[in-house]
């Protein structure tokens, strides 16, 4: 029943689910268990691989090391060596370490050491067959000690009688270690014993097995052995992952777990399985052996990771059967949708018209049968409901001109919306009229506040109100006398200002009131609004109507307090408004108050100044008559009394002219007046020995003209000083003036400002020469200094004068002598306690700066009280006014300390230079003799020139058979670092040529790239990039082949017969350090002709700065070189390498170590 009740749709939409969730989950099913065999078997090959290539990468460095242990135990150095050991520790017991065991133990470090190096070996151990120990080439691990016998190789080498036998693996503070023993050595005496290997698992080993690329998180990778002491047990000898522990890990054969590390150890063929591990976890593990080491492999991973990937799986089954159930559901919506959308549809519109919600018009098509017929029902209703919507929304936005016409005449709806947008359209036009007007008036308001006349505030009161009431005319009248209180007959209307009238000097300016429609508005006092308007009105005229008589006229009279005190008169086209009317007579009232204030204020300020003027008229004459009557009673004596003083005085005026003459031409000062512009008006006549000048020279001209650049400022600003000095103070400056002859002196001026003396009108300035004075005041205070440093200095300051008498010196010679410093002075040098040496001294001194008038210098050992000091002493020459020598400054500093530190210093280079001359000769002993080279190549060079004592680069030679290898070595950096990495290059390149057949030049680059790295530890440290470059040659004499590989360096062929020259290059990358584009070095095969010749060259020669521009030599012009240079013999061209590489060095220093070969064959 429950089923029945449900709606058609979620019939349907059930159904469909029903029947895709039964195959959802039969296909997720299946497809789940075929995956999880398809990823036991993507492991299983996987873990095939892994092992497979674990397990040969661990077994060749085994066989490697088994290969190396078989030839030490055959070289007849070894053995021979290992013998004489053998014989000496039994012939002297513990007394062995005497000069012949040390000069064995040398000899086999010449020969096994590099060997150690270059492998990674701990450690290389010879012993007898009695695990007596002969030699160590190190001395790790402590516990073996040379002489004595250890019980563990006691116990190993009986299993190595002849075979190579490999330890348990046991730890030290190093990390995990395992011996490796070679077979017993054997000599024409017997078996000798053996070579044993210690060999580090930590740095060789576990990092194969710790690198689980492609194991997942929980992959590991481990290496199991079955023990020596206890067959039944297997230990597991390689790190655990997430313990601590190792080599500590036993398991007993038989366990039912850890059955993969069983098999493995076992030896039982390679396979795979589910397991147990010593964890106690269920894996997933694979098996394999390593025969050479009787090692198991095994590779693991827990099943917990696998089922994790599996149970994603799950979820991805799960995830993808909710989005086909969503998918289906979906599906059976939209199905059931189609059958059911037309009434739902129907439905939904009448729901949302209950709720007021009009939808939007269907424009889908409607169908003809009974639903459709509902629905266009439905929509015309909707329809006319949006319309009125509409219609109201629109007035609700202001828009109250919005059309609409009612459904029908009964519409209440409709009626009633129209009705109310009448009356908000009238309200809104009240509002707005009465908004125009209150702006008007506030707007006129501040006209009127800001003016106090007239005339001006006519003209902007009647500019603005015809703009605002949007007439094209207007003028503005003014009634005069209504603030006197005339009668009206007498009251005239003035017309003050006019707005865009047209020949305004035809206007009537005057009416009396009655007279006219102004006056008429006058005597009526109410407001004159014409629409007729007469013939003899005054036409609108404009550029684009031309003349026109308005059609509206507005007279206004300006009533305040029942009295017309003016009249406003507007024209315009077209009717005024009410609006404009009642704006118009609001602002009536306001300036009819404005002009009445204005009236008042006016007549108020007019009775103010004809009072103020009568007052002081009569104050002025009644000063006029006083001073009148006073004059004319002292007037007559006056005039007889000046008479007598005028007859005196011009006789004194004569005497004073002759004296002021006399004076200005002897004077010590120079008297110069002039105008504010600094132009000359007058000159005292002391000019001429003053300045050099005469006064004529010099007026008329600027004041600044003869002033030095430096004093022009000062003299402006001292001149406007006193052009706005206003009460004659005195001013004064100093300043530098450039006489006639062209000479700079200094002047001191006093000025005075009397351009308001009308006896002098200008500015007085007296001047005098201070070029003396400044000159003494400079010395004086120069000497105050020098003897205040003098007085406080710790160096001796002495002062003679060329008699030798000492007539200064500071207090610093009591510290030095213990004497008092008076002691010393007035006396001559000689009289003196000085010793005689330093009297001597300074005599000689005195006497070569005094013949040379030049500085001297000198070092001198000075007795004191506290000991011998050191000081270098300056004598400096002084000269009197006429450059003639004077006397000579004695400036002694003590160099003491500094002494002792270059003493120093010297005993440290004497040290060092010595260390690094005795790396010389141990570099000079692993250099090829070239006599040597010569026997084997006899045309050829050798251009060797380091850069310091001891060089980063190096010729290496080297023959072994009928083949030479030859190279050019540029190791990192110069001097002692370079030669360190130098003999760390020697020794490797001899073992490997040494112990290797018919190696090609590449393959030896290759494996001293290995070696390099391993010796400076360049695998755990790739921040270390320190190698070098090489040019290697492989030269068979017999066929005259050549086989050549570079680092970074090239190989140039020259063949003479042809005159053609072959650059072979290098591989783009060195030996040592780790780069990204490293390859094996590719090796070069040449077929020599006779005469042909190689070059082989560190970037020495080409790196070398030097010519006209001081620019690298450059490899191209090594090519020009080899090809112009006439090729007569090797000699000849290595000499011309050296002369040309000298002559492009000049005076620049070396750039860097420098070695070039050549061989011509």
């Amino acid at each position: 029943m429950l089923f029945q009740d449900l709606k058609i749709r979620t019939k349907i939409t059930i159904i469909m689910l029903l029947v895709v969730t039964i195959t959802v989950v039969a296909i997720s099913s299946l497809s789940y268990f075929q995956t999880e065999d398809s990823v036991e078997r993507r492991y299983s090959e996987t873990f095939d691989v892994i092992s497979t290539l674990k397990a040969e990468q661990i077994d060749q460095k085994f066989k490697y090391i088994e290969q190396n242990l078989k030839y030490m135990a055959k070289s007849a150095l070894i053995v021979s060596n290992a013998t004489k050991l053998k014989l000496l520790f039994q012939s002297k017991s513990r007394s062995y370490k005497d000069s012949t065991y040390y000069a064995i133990k040398r000899t086999l470090d010449n020969e096994l050491f590099p060997k150690q190096i270059v492998n990674g070996y701990s450690n290389i151990i010879l012993t007898d067959n009695k695990g007596n120990v002969l030699y160590t080439s190190y001395t790790f691990p402590a516990s073996v000690i040379v002489g004595d016998r250890n019980k563990k190789f006691e116990k190993i080498i009986k299993k190595a009688k002849t075979k190579t036998y490999f330890s348990e693996p046991f730890n030290t503070e190093k990390g995990a270690h395992v011996y490796v023993v070679s077979p017993r050595m054997k000599s024409r005496y017997g078996e000798i014993g053996h070579v044993i290997i210690l060999y580090s698992l930590q740095k060789n080993i576990y990092p194969i097995v710790e690198n689980r690329t492609g194991l997942g998180d929980t992959g590991e990778i481990l290496l199991s052995r079955i023990s020596d002491n206890q067959s039944n047990n297997v230990t597991i000898i390689s790190p655990l992952k997430g313990s601590q522990n190792l080599l500590t890990e036993v398991i007993s054969l038989g366990d039912p777990s850890n059955i993969a590390i069983q098999k493995a150890a076992k030896g039982d063929s390679k396979d795979f399985g589910y397991d147990i591990d010593w964890r106690g976890k269920k894996t997933i593990s694979y098996w394999n052996y390593i025969p050479t080491t009787n090692w198991g492999l095994v590779v693991k991973i827990d099943y917990d990771e696998i089922k994790s990937g599996l149970n994603g799986l799950i979820l991805t089954f799960v995830y993808t059967a909710i989005i086909i159930i969503l998918i289906s559901m979906l599906i059976a919506v939209i199905f059931s949708k189609f059958l059911t959308s037309p009434i739902i549809t129907l439905k939904n519109r009448l729901n949302f018209i209950a709720k007021g919600i009009l939808p939007h018009e269907v424009t889908a098509e409607i169908h003809k049968d009974e639903i459709g017929e509902m629905s266009f029902a439905v929509q015309e209703v909707v329809n006319g409901m949006k319309r009125t919507a509409n219609f109201s929304e629109q007035i609700g936005e202001g828009n109250y001109d919005a059309t609409y016409s009612s459904l029908s005449d009964d519409d209440t709806l409709g009626n009633a919306l129209i009705s109310m947008r009448d009356s908000i359209q009238r309200a809104e036009k009240r509002d707005y009229e009465r908004n125009w007007i209150i702006t008007g008036e506030a707007e006129i308001g501040q006209i009127l506040r800001n003016n106090n006349d007239i005339s001006t505030l006519g003209d902007e009161v009647v500019a603005f109100t015809t703009e605002k009431i949007n007439a094209v005319q207007g003028a503005f009248y003014v009634v005069e006398g209504v603030t006197d209180e005339l009668p009206i007959n007498e009251q005239v209307i003035h017309l003050v200002s006019t707005y865009a009238y047209n020949k305004k000097r035809f206007l009537q300016n005057k009416f009396k009131f009655a007279e006219g429609l102004v006056g008429q508005a006058a005597i009526e006092m109410e407001m004159i609004l014409r629409t007729e308007v007469p013939n003899s009105y005054l036409s609108i005229t404009s550029g684009l109507m031309g003349e026109k008589k308005p059609d509206s006229i507005l007279i206004m009279p300006l009533i305040a307090n029942d009295k017309v005190y003016g009249i406003l008169e507007f024209a315009s086209l077209e009717a005024f408004s009410p609006m404009t009317l009642d704006f118009v007579k609001e602002i009536s009232h306001i300036i009819a108050r404005t002009i009445f204030n204005i009236k008042i204020n006016e007549r108020t300020i007019k009775l103010l100044k004809e009072s103020q003027q009568m007052s002081s008229e009569l104050s002025v004459q009644q000063e006029i008559l006083r001073q009148n009557a006073e004059e004319m009673e002292s007037t007559q004596e006056e005039l007889q009394r000046t008479n007598t003083r005028l007859e005196e005085q011009v006789e004194e005026v004569k005497h004073s002219q002759d004296r002021l003459q006399s004076l200005l031409e002897n004077a010590s000062e120079v008297i110069t007046i002039f105008n504010s512009d600094g132009k000359i008006k007058f000159v005292s006549p002391s000019s001429r020995h003053i300045l050099g000048y005469k006064p004529t020279d010099l007026i008329g001209s600027s004041y600044l003209e003869h002033l030095h650049k430096d004093s022009v400022d000062v003299v402006k600003e001292f001149i406007n000083n006193l052009v706005t000095s206003e009460n004659k103070d005195t001013i004064s400056t100093e300043y530098r003036y450039k006489l006639q002859d062209g000479r700079y002196i200094w002047l001191e001026a006093t000025g005075i400002n009397l351009t308001n003396e009308p006896s002098i009108e200008g500015i007085v300035l007296n001047a005098q020469d201070i070029t003396e004075r400044r000159r003494a005041e400079t010395e004086r205070r120069m000497r105050t200094q020098m003897q205040a440093l003098s007085e406080n200095s710790l160096d001796l300051i002495q002062r003679l004068n060329n008699e030798g008498l000492i007539f200064y010196t500071n207090p610093i010679i009591t510290d030095l002598t213990g004497l008092s410093s008076d002691l010393f002075l007035n006396q001559k040098i000689e009289d003196t306690a000085l010793p005689q040496h330093i009297i001597d001294e300074w005599k000689n001194m005195l006497v070569e700066v005094s013949s040379t008038s030049e500085k001297t210098t000198k070092e001198v050992e000075f007795p004191t009280s506290t000991g011998n000091r050191f000081m270098t002493v300056t004598a400096i020459p002084e000269f009197n006014e006429s450059d003639e020598f004077e006397s000579a400054l004695f400036v002694s500093h003590d160099i003491t300390e500094r002494k002792k530190a270059e003493l120093e210093i010297l005993l440290k280079n004497k040290k060092i230079t010595e260390s690094i001359n005795y790396a010389k000769r141990i570099q000079g002993a692993i250099i090829p003799d070239t006599d040597i080279i010569k026997r084997d190549l006899p045309d050829s060079f050798i251009f060797y020139k380091p850069k310091d004592v001891v060089s980063g680069d190096f010729p290496w030679y080297f023959k072994k058979g009928d083949d030479i290898y030859i190279a050019a070595v540029d190791c990192t950096g110069h001097g002692v670092p370079g030669a360190l990495i130098s003999l760390i290059g020697y020794f490797i390149l001899n073992d490997i040529v040494q112990n290797n057949d018919n190696i090609t030049p590449g393959e030896v680059l290759d494996l001293l790239h290995q070696g390099v790295s391993k010796t400076l530890r360049q695998d755990s440290n790739s921040s270390t990039r320190d190698g070098m470059d090489i040019a290697l040659a492989k030269i068979n004499l017999s066929t005259k082949e050549i086989e050549y590989a570079g680092a970074h360096r090239p190989l140039y062929l020259f063949k003479t017969k042809e005159n053609d020259f072959i650059q072979v290059k290098g591989s783009k990358f060195p030996v040592g350090g780790e780069y990204k584009t490293r390859t094996n070095f590719a090796t070069h095969h040449l077929q020599l002709e006779e005469g042909d010749e190689i070059y082989m060259f560190s970037d020495g020669y080409p790196d070398q700065f030097g010519g006209e521009e001081n620019r690298k030599f450059g490899a191209k012009r090594i090519r020009e070189l080899i090809t112009n240079t006439e090729h007569s013999s090797m000699e000849e061209i290595a000499k011309t390498f050296n002369d040309t590489f000298m002559t492009w060095k000049g005076n620049s220093k070396q750039t860097d170590d420098v070695i070039m070969i050549g061989i011509r064959f």
